[in-house]
């Protein structure tokens, strides 16, 4: 039931909120009452990337199962249709966020012939600073 979710966070400036269930796995709650899990529909968490990563990062998950969603927010980010999510994306990366595990995605983004040359030289120097696998 949604009313026993804990709220975490709050998206943008929709109504939509971050939580944890009763279960303990994070889940995405609006204002109408519906929820869902953040992988069902990885487009509602990404208004999070408009912050910064500490304040978004270091929040207090202790009672969640799961890990938290923010590896698969900034792979999606990187991963969708936009520069403007990619590029806040990639601000994450610089700003400290461990950008390790993107190894592959940084490495497509670099290369990705649709995307702006900021955006491209932005992944490719974050794919150069990666140590060698």
């Amino acid at each position: 039931m949604a009313d026993d979710n804990r709220a975490v966070i709050a998206i943008g400036k929709h109504g939509l909120t971050l939580g944890v269930d009763p279960d303990g796995h994070w889940i995405v709650s609006a204002n109408d009452g519906r929820h869902w899990r953040p992988a069902e529909n990885p487009v509602s968490l990404l208004p999070l990337l408009e912050r910064r990563h500490e304040d978004v990062t270091t929040l207090g998950i202790d009672q969640a199962f799961d890990p938290p969603p923010w590896d698969d927010l900034v792979r999606f980010a990187m991963s969708s249709w936009s520069d403007y999510w990619a590029g806040l994306a990639l601000g994450w990366l610089e700003d400290g966020y461990p950008a390790a595990p993107f190894r592959d995605t940084l490495q497509s983004l670099k290369s990705a012939p649709q995307r702006t040359q900021p955006i491209r030289h932005r992944a490719l120097r974050l794919w150069r600073e990666l140590p060698t696998p």
